[in-house]
Formats: structure tokens, C-alpha cells, sequence
């Protein structure tokens, strides 16, 4: 793999630890609060959607077009198979990133975009999410796990 898409995974690695750890230790209680948001309105459905929106980026890398779902259909998934989705999707990820060299251009809505600006958008993304999450928690009362407090300089 070229150093910079290497860059780039490790990235990923640590933004998607961010989110397992909110799966991995709130309770399906605090999983399952209702968030002040209209349709991805529970931190399980913000974590499902997280899962489609990463299988539709490994699917297109290496092909010449990133194409989503027509209409994602949300389901409240159990947290451990949204935590085997997402691992089952890192390693597609991990595999794909192997094979490319970098160059690779795809056709993002009528834009040209090289394939590391479809990674960095696929972390930013997971990125936002996490930030909603962590607001969200604040706004319900969630307690944040220690684990993600610390590392991200968090109130708590």
C-alpha cells in the first residue's frame, strides 16, 4: 500500500475506534435515546447509517464512479452486528486500499475527485457523525464513555 493511503487508514482507524467505543460501551438504553434530529434520530441508526454510507464507498473504490443508495433504508440493527458490519467493512477497506495506487479518479456527482479526497470525505463524514453523537450525548444527558473523553479532551 502507498504511503499515503497507509496515512490515510490509519486515520480512518482511529476515527471508526471512536465510534465502536460509543457502541461498544453505552447501553442499548443510551443507544436507543431519542435525539433531537428527524430521521437519524438514535445513536444506533447514526451508527447503522455510518455502515451504508462506508459499503458504498469500498464498493466504488477502483471503479471510476461513487454512486449512493437511490433511498437508505434505516434499521435499528443490533449492536453487535453493526460492530461485525463495520469490521467486516474496515477489512474490505484495508483489502481494496492494497490494490490501488493512488491515482485513481471517480466521478463524485459531476465532479472529478482522486481517491484520496473519497477517503478523507468517508472519515469526515464519520467524523460528523461522531460529533453529533457527542453533542447529543450533552443534550440527553448520555454519559460519555472515559474512553472517548479522554482522548478527545472532552468535558465529560
Amino acid at each position: 500500500m502507498i504511503d499515503s493511503l497507509k496515512a490515510l487508514l490509519a486515520d480512518w482507524k482511529e476515527t471508526r475506534s471512536i465510534t465502536l467505543a460509543f457502541l461498544n460501551e453505552l447501553s442499548d438504553t443510551d443507544l436507543d435515546t431519542p435525539l433531537p434530529r428527524k430521521v437519524l434520530n438514535t445513536i444506533r441508526l447514526q451508527a447503522y447509517e455510518l455502515t451504508l454510507f462506508q459499503r458504498d464507498v469500498v464498493d466504488a473504490l477502483g471503479t471510476d464512479s461513487l454512486a449512493y443508495e437511490e433511498e437508505y433504508k434505516y434499521v435499528n440493527m443490533p449492536t453487535q452486528g453493526i460492530i461485525q458490519k463495520m469490521t467486516e467493512l474496515d477489512a474490505q477497506f484495508e483489502n481494496v486500499l492494497e490494490s490501488l495506487t493512488g491515482n485513481e479518479i471517480m466521478n463524485y456527482y459531476g465532479d472529478k475527485r482522486n481517491v484520496h479526497q473519497i477517503i478523507s470525505m468517508m472519515i469526515g463524514h464519520e467524523s460528523m457523525h461522531i460529533g453529533q453523537i457527542i453533542a447529543f450525548c450533552y443534550a440527553t444527558g448520555i454519559t460519555i464513555p472515559n474512553s472517548i473523553i479522554e482522548p478527545m479532551a472532552l468535558e465529560g
